[in-house]
């Protein structure tokens, strides 16, 4: 028995069919022995997309599923794959934390400062604005410049509401 982890952006939104349909295609990865774990994650496909443009990848990391990330990077997830709206997984990873699904990511090779289509955001501004001083520090750690700014001008360090974060960004 395989199941593909694909979902619809209604799913996405409600958070409980994305959950259980990752969940699922997991399992059928690990459940697997070593030689059909290949097979396996081609039906996973953790570079494939939703209706909405979300990545498989990407919904893994939202929902802080360390775990299951690194079962998809063992598949051959792209870690600089954008979404439609222009997010990169660090982007994802920064904003929904943890720190250790950031750290994972950079070891793979992603861009620490990669900025999004729309804003100019990199993964530090999306951390600013979810008030865990944890995330921020291993973006810094993993070489975040605090001198980017945003479209609009902004450095991390401007966006920051909480003060915590922002004497980190001092």
């Amino acid at each position: 028995m395989t199941f593909k982890a694909r979902i619809s952006r209604q799913a996405v939104l409600s958070g409980i069919a994305a959950a259980v349909t990752i969940s699922l295609g997991i399992f059928a990865v690990t459940a697997s022995g070593a030689a059909a774990a290949s097979a396996q994650c081609k039906k996973l496909d953790p570079n494939g997309r939703d209706v909405g443009g979300d990545t498989n990848f990407a919904i893994a990391i939202r929902d802080k599923k360390a775990d299951v990330v690194k079962k998809m990077l063992a598949c051959d997830a792209k870690v600089n794959l954008k979404t439609t709206e222009g997010w990169f997984p660090l982007h994802t990873a920064a904003y929904y934390g943890p720190a250790d699904i950031i750290d994972l990511l950079v070891s793979k090779g992603a861009d620490v400062n990669a900025r999004g289509d729309y804003d100019g955001w990199t993964p530090l501004h999306m951390a600013t604005q979810q008030h865990d001083p944890a995330v921020v520090k291993a973006l810094l750690k993993d070489g975040a410049d605090k001198t980017i700014k945003s479209t609009t001008g902004k450095t991390a360090a401007e966006m920051a509401t909480d003060p915590a974060i922002a004497a980190l960004l001092k």
